[in-house]
């Protein structure tokens, strides 16, 4: 199994690729809550890119583009009891856009590379990941990786209805 990345570019096959995967009800149930227009899409991660607060990435799988992943620094806009003032903290996003490569343990192995890109590459202390309560799918695959769930909190989705979401917390375990 190859996972690999590739930045997100900002060029026009790149955005309707990432369209394409978000109009799939199982993508914009967990992801935007809606569908968005092409545009939408558009402005939305030309607005990320620029921002540059961000890594977005493709994901590949085989040198098949199957996904998308997000990776940015915690903006500890929470009160977390379970993590101290100055730590490197990063949370991450990202979804299988490719319905045929879904249930068959790729997302799992996905999750694994992603934690050990984080801990390398952004040399993190932890990794919170904050999904939706009810995403019991994600929630499984987040644990089998190793994440805690350590608390939760009532908050709005990405177009304001009320949400609980879990916080799940993985540490880097420091080997000696």
């Amino acid at each position: 199994m190859n996972i690999t990345f590739r930045y997100l570019e900002n060029k026009t096959c790149d955005f309707k690729l990432l369209y394409n995967w978000c109009k799939n009800e199982y993508i914009f149930k967990w992801f935007e809550q809606r569908e968005l227009s092409f545009d939408e899409i558009v402005a939305k991660y030309q607005k990320k890119l620029n921002s540059k607060k961000q890594d977005l990435f493709i994901i590949k799988y085989n040198n098949h583009e199957i996904g998308f992943l997000q990776i940015y620094k915690f903006e500890n806009d929470i009160d977390l009891k379970c993590i101290k003032k100055n730590q490197n903290i990063y949370e991450f996003d990202l979804f299988i856009g490719e319905e045929k490569y879904l249930d068959k343990g790729i997302g799992t192995k996905i999750v694994s590379v992603v934690n050990n890109m984080i801990y390398s590459k952004y040399n993190a202390d932890a990794i919170i990941l904050r999904p939706f309560k009810r995403n019991i799918r994600a929630i499984r695959c987040y644990e089998k990786c190793g994440y805690k769930i350590v608390d939760e909190y009532r908050g709005l989705d990405t177009i304001n209805n009320p949400e609980i979401f879990l916080i799940l917390l993985n540490i880097k375990k420091i080997n000696y």
